[in-house]
């Protein structure tokens, strides 16, 4: 695992009560700001760990969003309905689906059926006039500091990162996948309804160009020397997007094919403890993965 900078902290969500599955930044200052707030199902943990450093939940001024997939930004609206002082920004494609997340909820609910409210918890509309709206090319200057908005499709079309000047630190979401603190492996995250890999290995190259001192992803943590990860997760990506395309073309049944993923998994794993394997299933499960992969694969080759 890597070192966070010495001006951010990271509080574990805990999320289903498990470790290294879910982070939330806090960004301390006149103005704390926090990076992906979770779902709602783990709001009782953030508190706790905003306890920790001197905070309630409604000191909390600005809530920056990555994306709006649940497992980042479920507990928004819930936390806007008790705080509405907060303000959230989020990529424009994905406002909308804040606003009213009906849809959202419902895309949702097809991947993860009765389990919805065991691991999200409530999701709330987020007011409009709560939302400052990005793009990417934007600099916010909250907390203290200064942070980069870029444009970073390729897990999300609706994903951003932000890259804090003052320490070099690239809030990642889920455009660094998946690395947990006792296996040091890239895993990629690429869950339905929007993966592309060819917009996915640009938004890579560019972070790589701005040359970060600290990649912060949600699950979880800091990783290993940047342009290293960078290397091997571009890697991992490539070699997991070709694997499911030959499945597609080789006329296998869809559990022969996620079998075949979970093997490549194991694989790059090397001989993972059981809960290891849990919490990488649990952040990014090989099922979900296949599915994106192989619909990125049939949009794109018709």
């Amino acid at each position: 695992m890597g070192t966070l900078p010495a001006d951010l902290r990271m509080i574990d969500d805990l999320h289903l009560g498990l470790p290294h599955v879910i982070a939330t930044y806090l960004v301390p200052g006149d103005q704390p700001a926090i990076v992906d707030p979770g779902p709602a199902s783990t709001l009782s943990t953030l508190a706790a760990g905003l306890a920790t450093h001197g905070l309630a939940l409604g000191d909390l001024q600005h809530i920056l969003l990555t994306h709006i997939h649940l497992d980042h930004a479920g507990a928004t609206g819930v936390l806007v309905r008790r705080f509405p002082h907060l303000r959230v920004y989020a990529h424009q494609r994905g406002v909308p689906h804040l606003v009213a997340p009906e849809k959202l909820i419902r895309s949702a609910a097809r991947l993860y059926g009765d389990e919805m409210d065991r691991l999200w918890g409530e999701i709330a509309p987020v007011p409009a006039a709560n939302i400052t709206t990005l793009a990417g090319g934007e600099t916010l200057r909250l907390a203290g500091r200064r942070l980069r908005v870029f444009d970073a499709p390729g897990h999300a079309s609706h994903h951003v990162i932000y890259f804090d000047q003052s320490n070099g630190a690239m809030f990642m979401g889920d455009t660094g996948g998946v690395c947990l603190p006792d296996l040091p492996v890239p895993r990629p995250a690429t869950p339905p309804p929007d993966i592309d890999i060819e917009a996915w290995l640009r938004t890579l190259a560019m972070v790589e160009s701005l040359a970060p001192r600290a990649l912060l992803l949600t699950h979880f943590g800091p990783t290993y020397q940047p342009a290293a990860y960078l290397a091997d997760y571009r890697a991992a990506l490539a070699r997991w997007a070709e694997l499911v395309r030959a499945g597609l073309h080789s006329g296998a049944d869809e559990p022969a094919q996620i079998a075949q993923l979970r093997a490549q998994a194991l694989a790059d794993m090397g001989s993972p403890s059981a809960a290891t394997l849990e919490l990488f299933d649990q952040a990014s499960a090989i099922e979900l993965n296949w599915q994106g992969l192989a619909r990125y694969w049939r949009k794109r080759e018709g």
